[in-house]
């Protein structure tokens, strides 16, 4: 059996870390954000990717960004300023949301 990782696998692993990075966060908006996409994206995890690969493409590219973005907004110390380092991480992900809410899929 294949050990390679999923879309799903990517997802759950993302949400673990919005989780944890919203615990470690002084700033209760941008834990609120985080919670909030948690708490969409982990029901949508098997929706994605049971049909098409692109949202592990998608989520390939988070991952480290996620990293990244986890290490500056520790180093952020006003509130604005984690906003406006998190909201096109927020838009990409609540754009990668909508796609798997509206999704159609083909059976043949």
């Amino acid at each position: 059996m294949s050990e390679q990782k999923m879309g799903t696998h990517y997802v759950r692993e993302i949400c673990q870390t919005f989780r944890e990075t919203a615990e470690k966060t002084q700033f209760p908006a941008v834990k609120e954000k985080f919670l909030a996409l948690a708490n969409e994206l982990e029901p949508l995890a098997t929706k994605l990717y049971f049909k098409t690969q692109k949202g592990t493409e998608d989520m390939i590219e988070i991952v480290p960004e996620m990293e990244d973005l986890k290490s500056k907004l520790a180093a952020c110390q006003e509130a604005g300023a984690a906003q406006t380092l998190c909201t096109p991480f927020y838009d990409k992900l609540e754009k990668l949301a909508i796609h798997v809410k509206t999704m159609k899929v083909r059976m043949t």
